[in-house]
């Protein structure tokens, strides 16, 4: 026999991940047990997502459907927003996050119900094995009580809290430019929610009902250079939206998605494109059809990374439910309320907040 036959196996080695449907231990495949996966991140062209032509929506909509059974993963070409106005975001943005500590502090969100606002370096830690993920971040969300965002007169306005989106006084153009943006991309989400349709062989309509007023939300990143090897930018996590539009406003490759075999695939910044992930809510609804994938940030290039994330999911009241197709013989169908149940996992990533601290006092968490 030969000497090698007689060494054990090697104790599997795993990543831990954080997301909606909980903490999830992810094996890495190696050797004999590796599977083919992806190793790079689809392109696809949506310069023809107005078109008239069915046809050309419908060629669109198969190339979505095969990344998000693939990668879950895509980058957007031709999205259609403003490169002055992404040009107008990152300025803006970074404006903002040079400003004294003190100063975004006074828009933490510990002061707002719907953690809202700014959240310093450290603050969540979304790897256990790490000191805290190493970013700062602004965040809003769905607020009727801001009218750029027009609610409709038959939302119920008792589900929204009087302390949501917080805004800060400087720079001046910053709330503006901000809701600029989310008007393009609120735009561009409901024109990929009907190719998402479309993609599951599903009226290209059926979606629209869920964007009424969406739980849709602006999240300005920043990511200091990391100087300790063992840290992350942002642990391990998948996102718990519809799907997530992340626009990587400087040219800092920091992003990572984990493939199946538990092996890291970088998704540098490509000019021109939106990198589009699928979400919690969307996986469920397909079933696992569409893939809710890992992924993380983590910036070792000496320089400063600046994104925008937006994260798209259904409007409060809406029911998610299997989609016509995705059904799993035997198994009981998904049906849940979209606000509550994205409530109850905001709630649990931010664990220190004092309406999770609450929740859990009450036995809700």
């Amino acid at each position: 026999m030969a000497p090698s036959a007689l060494l054990p196996d090697p104790e599997p080695e795993y990543i831990i991940v954080h997301a909606g449907k909980g903490t999830i231990k992810r094996e890495i495949l190696k050797g004999d047990k590796k599977k083919p996966t992806f190793e790079t991140i689809t392109q696809v062209d949506f310069s023809k997502m107005n078109s008239s032509s069915l046809e050309d929506r419908k060629a669109i909509a198969k190339e979505i459907g095969a990344a998000f059974r693939d990668s879950g993963f895509l980058y957007a070409a031709n999205h259609g927003i403003d490169e002055k106005l992404q040009d107008d975001l990152l300025a803006v943005i970074k404006e903002f996050f040079d400003l004294p500590f003190e100063k975004k502090m006074k828009i933490h969100v510990n002061k707002s119900d719907t953690i809202k606002g700014y959240e310093a370096l450290l603050e969540t830690k979304l790897d256990a094995c790490t000191r805290g993920d190493l970013k700062e971040a602004f965040a809003t969300g769905d607020d009727p009580n801001d009218p750029e965002q027009n609610p409709p007169a038959t939302l119920n306005r008792s589900l929204y809290p009087s302390n949501g989106n917080q805004w800060p006084a400087s720079p001046p153009t910053f709330r503006k430019t901000m809701y600029a943006y989310q008007a393009a991309i609120l735009s561009f989400s409901k024109s990929l929610m009907q190719l998402i349709a479309l993609s599951l062989s599903l009226p290209e309509t059926y979606f629209d009902h869920m964007s009424s007023f969406p739980m849709g939300g602006l999240r300005a990143l920043h990511y200091p250079p990391q100087d300790v090897s063992t840290d992350v930018g942002i642990g391990a996590h998948a996102d718990y939206s519809w799907f997530t539009l992340v626009n990587q406003l400087s040219a800092t490759p920091a992003l990572e998605v984990l493939n199946h075999n538990g092996a890291w695939v970088s998704a540098p910044p490509v000019k021109g494109t939106l990198v589009v992930n699928v979400g919690d809510f969307l996986e469920m609804a397909t079933r696992g059809r569409y893939v809710s994938t890992v992924h993380r940030v983590v910036n070792m290039t000496g320089m400063e990374r600046y994104s925008l994330a937006w994260f798209f999911s259904p409007s409060a009241e809406c029911v998610v439910e299997t989609v016509p197709g995705c059904e799993v013989e035997g198994e009981e169908g998904v049906r849940v309320v979209a606000g509550e149940w994205q409530r109850e996992r905001l709630l649990r990533a931010r664990y220190k907040h004092p309406s999770s601290v609450a929740a859990r006092a009450r036995g809700e968490l």
